[in-house]
């Protein structure tokens, strides 16, 4: 059910370290009538209340993936906002050349377009399921920790 004015409530906030270092805080709203997801990429310091806000997802065919990536050299490790569909490539910068060009499986699992091989130095996590927690990218693959519930199936936090 679609709606013409959303009534989003705030559903949590993933906050990015190195160490101890906050680098962001990516954050999510959830719409109280049609469920469509907004969410927010924030970097530290002072920012209006709109600054770093994405676009609304609409539906369960799309979703927002925190893709971690590992840093070295002049490329420093990060945690991006994607929006994504299943069936769909994107891309992100990456150390590793076969790792900057991913596809999103059927299953909302990630792959490396190339091959269809797991990503080495990229780890994607479902946004909305990693809220109310954090990811540390001191050390790799990157530590990940939530305060969100989780069935016996889904078990330990792992990436997509």
């Amino acid at each position: 059910m679609g709606c013409t004015v959303h009534d989003f409530l705030y559903v949590g906030a993933l906050n990015v370290y190195i160490d101890q270092e906050l680098l962001k805080v990516l954050e999510a709203w959830r719409c109280r009538v049609c469920s469509a997801v907004l969410a927010g990429e924030r970097p530290m310091g002072p920012i209006s209340s709109t600054e770093g806000l994405k676009e609304v997802v609409t539906g369960e065919d799309e979703r927002w993936l925190a893709v971690a990536r590992r840093g070295a050299g002049s490329l420093p490790p990060d945690v991006l906002l994607v929006r994504a569909r299943k069936g769909q490539e994107f891309s992100v910068e990456a150390i590793d050349e076969e790792d900057s060009r991913l596809l999103v499986r059927d299953d909302w699992s990630v792959v490396r377009a190339s091959d269809g091989s797991p990503p080495k130095t990229v780890a994607v996590y479902d946004l909305l399921s990693q809220l109310k927690g954090y990811i540390d990218l001191s050390t790799w693959p990157p530590k990940a920790f939530t305060l969100q519930r989780r069935s016996a199936v889904e078990g330990d936090l792992k990436p997509l």
